[in-house]
Order: C-alpha cells, then sequence, then structure tokens
C-alpha cells in the first residue's frame, strides 16, 4: 500500500523570507494532499540550509531509504528540496527510477512523471531557485557588512576581543585585548606569525593555530591603519 509524506524545511535565513516557516508549509501540503485525495501517513521536518543537497540531509537520506514503488513526496515550494539546479534534478532523476512521485505545491502538480511540458517548467524553475538562493545569499552578506559598518554583531563566531552588549554593539574584552597587544608588539619587533602563534599558545594554554593568530593580526593592523 502507497504511503504519503509531507517534507519541510527551513534554515536560519527563511527568518528574513515571509511565508516559508514549517506550519504555513504543512498547511499548504496538506490541503493540496486533500484536493489531490492523498492521505497523509507522515510530515518530515528539517531544518538545514537549501544549499545542502537533498540526500546529504538527515531527515532526507532517512526520508528517500524510506519511500517504496508509488509512494508520495509533497513539497510546499521547489525551493524546499533543493536550491541547485543540478542537485534538484538528480533528485528527481532518483525518485523516478524508484517509481516515486514527488509533488509541488507551487507547481500544483507532479514532477516525476514523463509529461514533457512539466519537465521544462521544473528545469526553468530550478533555475530560478537558484537565483533565489544567490539574491537571498547576497542579501544576508548586505546585512551582514551593515551591521559590521554598525560596530554590532553580525552572527557566526565572536571576533575574538570583543563581545556583544545587550543591544548588539561589540564591547572589548580586556583578557583578550591584552593578547592582541601583545600579539602586535611581537609582529612589530619582527617576531613570525609562526613564533607569535606558538608563545601566545603556550602562555595563555589556548590554541592559536597559525591562521587564526594571522587573521587577528591583520585585522588589527587594518583597524589601525597600518600596512
Amino acid at each position: 500500500m502507497s504511503k504519503t509524506y509531507i517534507y519541510c524545511r527551513n534554515s536560519d535565513i527563511n527568518a528574513f523570507e515571509k511565508g516559508s516557516s514549517i506550519e504555513t508549509q504543512i498547511k499548504k501540503s496538506t490541503l493540496y494532499a486533500n484536493l489531490k485525495s492523498l492521505n497523509v501517513d507522515e510530515i518530515v521536518k528539517e531544518q538545514c540550509s537549501g544549499t545542502i543537497p537533498f540526500e546529504r540531509r538527515e531527515q532526507g537520506f532517512e526520508l528517500l531509504k524510506k519511500v517504496k514503488q508509488n509512494d508520495n513526496i509533497i513539497c510546499s515550494h521547489l525551493d524546499r528540496c533543493g536550491r541547485n539546479t543540478l542537485s534538484l534534478l538528480q533528485l528527481i532523476q532518483k525518485l523516478k527510477r524508484k517509481k516515486v512521485k514527488l509533488h509541488f505545491v507551487d507547481l500544483n502538480c507532479e514532477v516525476t512523471g514523463s509529461d514533457a511540458i512539466g519537465n521544462v517548467f521544473l528545469t526553468m524553475l530550478s533555475c530560478f531557485a537558484q537565483f533565489h538562493a544567490e539574491q537571498t545569499s547576497q542579501k544576508m552578506k548586505s546585512y551582514r557588512e551593515r551591521m559590521r559598518s554598525e560596530n554590532k554583531f553580525a552572527g557566526g563566531k565572536m571576533t575574538f576581543g570583543y563581545d556583544k552588549d545587550e543591544n548588539g554593539f561589540f564591547v572589548p574584552v580586556e583578557k583578550e585585548q591584552e593578547v592582541i597587544r601583545q600579539m602586535l608588539f611581537m609582529r612589530k619587533q619582527g617576531k613570525s606569525y609562526r613564533t607569535i602563534s606558538d608563545v601566545i599558545s603556550k602562555s595563555t594554554r589556548k590554541k592559536f593555530p597559525l591562521s587564526w593568530t594571522h587573521k587577528i593580526i591583520q585585522r588589527e593592523m587594518s583597524e589601525q591603519g597600518v600596512a
């Protein structure tokens, strides 16, 4: 007996988008299933980047192992399954070979059939999905650059030498600032980055990789206007 699965995905970036919440995806997919007279057996929810290939996602991998011939997978939007044209088309071909039906609510159809028009339309939309991902990435990059220009924390790992206050502004951490001053002093003495890395690692009893040491020193020298 065939089964029907609803697949939903979200990521941190979706906090900047409207209409892409897990709840919204479930509602749209459930309505589609009802219209197609499909009984939903399981809802699969996942939080990860859309750029990760479907089969490399934890829940995506498990779903691919689980589905069998004549099963249905319903996804609210094309980019919930993938934002890279090649990996998305590879997923569709894999499901075609398994004779599993993949539906996209925004297309209002099954895309793993043999309909030529549907395949052309899917290829076009796959390109748009990749373009959308690149636009979103650029939006995030611009956002982080603006936050940094305002001396605010833009997410990710905290910058060594600083913490953030309740308003998100960077504030110096004196203990770490002292380490930075020692680094800069040694560099002005002509010490190599390797030597500085080794000395700081021993004095702080914390591993300072060569690449990290170089990055910190270059950052501080750039902010001070030192070539």
